[in-house]
């Protein structure tokens, strides 16, 4: 696993933190019912059975408020975990069956899913991990290919068509990677995390010998590594492949990432972070982070979007730990997850009025036309569905939810 989302003392909320109420909050606006739904756009949807199997639903002229997928058209994929979209094309980790690799999807001429290109990995677990950055540039992490590797790949016609060499960054550690769990660009620059430590017995993260996380700079005009940054106090950059913890304010141009810290043992001394590295910088800003510990722990900030200075994250409302539950706190799989905003500058959190989520939908909001969509998955209530926000005029209204059709574990939009 990648991606792609503890230790014993429980920190209280911090009086930072905002509360609001969730699904029934007077702010939320009703679901409309009828005409106003857009008419120009394409609704990507990824189900999920709970066994993670499902289908990826394209929906332009039978979409609804309330969603029964019931005799709908779909592609049926063996791991449903969402996936991105570029333009008008979609990717996946991993084929249909669930073969390691990338898979592109497009839509046939009746508004279909269907199968376009695969890529295949050449590794056996669940480890590869993508960017697309443009029609014919593309990045992936192929451990058999090595480690301290990025494999570059054209995402038109899903070839490989080289690699970067981070090799030369090498501690000759049991386990190294180079962008296994961040691939992210910035103006002619690759950012990619720089993991080297061990994997203990029985864990699936690497425990880095230093208790920092480090971001490997690479200058695509010149075909160079420029320099690692590193930031201390917090391990593990990222999570799961298809749920990327980094983002670029696309106003600020600012790039922010999430460390995770040790999800399994959650000590306090390097706990999960929000780190940043500023516009026109390849350094990380040792002035910024934002510690978990102010507002919830143990626990860990575990989705990611930023636009305006404004982050977009959930925090949950108890104590969590792991997918265990165990000594620590509830399991991660109880509907304890509450969006929340949290302003770059003062570092305050309000929570926005969406029902919680369970985390077993992983996927980061995304801003379109102006507003920010948040997936929410909530055991207790039945509730599988997507809500928008508009940061400018703080309103929260649903864009549909789903009736008897499974969990939802992905959304996408495509525009006409």
């Amino acid at each position: 696993m990648k991606r792609n989302k503890f230790c014993v003392m429980m920190i209280g909320l911090s009086a930072l933190m905002v509360f609001g109420s969730c699904s029934k909050n007077k702010d939320v606006e009703p679901a409309p019912s009828g005409g106003d739904l857009p008419a120009n756009e394409t609704w990507i949807i990824y189900n999920a059975n709970a066994n993670w199997s499902g289908g990826i639903y394209a929906l332009k002229d039978k979409k609804a408020r309330e969603l029964n997928l019931s005799g709908m058209p779909f592609f049926q994929v063996s791991s449903s975990l969402g996936g991105s979209v570029f333009g008008k094309t979609l990717y996946k980790v991993n084929s249909a069956s669930n073969a390691q690799g990338i898979l592109k999807l497009g839509l046939n001429s009746a508004g279909n899913v269907t199968e376009d290109k695969f890529l295949p990995s050449l590794s056996s677990a669940y480890v590869s991990n993508y960017l697309v950055a443009s029609p014919t540039e593309g990045y992936y992490w192929d451990d058999v290919r090595g480690g301290l590797k990025v494999q570059k790949f054209n995402p038109t016609t899903m070839e490989r068509t080289g690699e970067i060499d981070f090799s030369s960054l090498s501690e000759g550690l049991p386990n190294e990677s180079a962008g296994q769990l961040i691939l992210a660009k910035r103006d002619d620059k690759l950012y990619v995390d720089l993991l080297l430590g061990t994997k203990q017995a029985g864990d699936w993260q690497v425990s880095p010998k230093n208790k920092e996380v480090a971001i490997a700079v690479y200058d695509l005009t010149n075909n160079k590594i420029l320099n690692v940054t590193k930031f201390a106090g917090t391990t593990n950059l990222g999570v799961f492949i298809d749920h990327v913890l980094w983002g670029l304010d696309e106003k600020t141009k600012d790039l922010y990432f999430v460390a995770v810290g040790d999800m399994k043992r959650q000590p306090i001394d390097y706990s999960s972070k929000i780190v940043r590295i500023k516009s026109g910088e390849t350094q990380f800003d040792q002035n910024f982070s934002i510690d978990i510990k102010s507002f919830q722990f143990p626990a860990e900030f575990n989705r990611l979007f930023v636009y305006d200075s404004k982050i977009y994250t959930t925090i949950p409302s108890r104590a969590v730990s792991y997918y265990g539950g165990a000594q620590h706190g509830v399991t991660y799989r109880s509907d304890v997850w509450y969006w929340n905003e949290i302003d770059a500058t003062t570092k305050k959190a309000k929570r926005l009025p969406i029902p919680a989520d369970s985390f077993y939908g992983t996927q980061n909001p995304f801003m379109h036309n102006g507003e920010i969509y948040f997936l929410s998955n909530n055991t207790s209530e039945g509730y599988s569905g997507v809500n928008q926000y508009n940061p400018a005029t703080g309103t929260v209204k649903e864009t549909f939810h789903l009736k008897e059709s499974g969990r939802l574990n992905g959304f996408n939009i495509i525009a006409d």
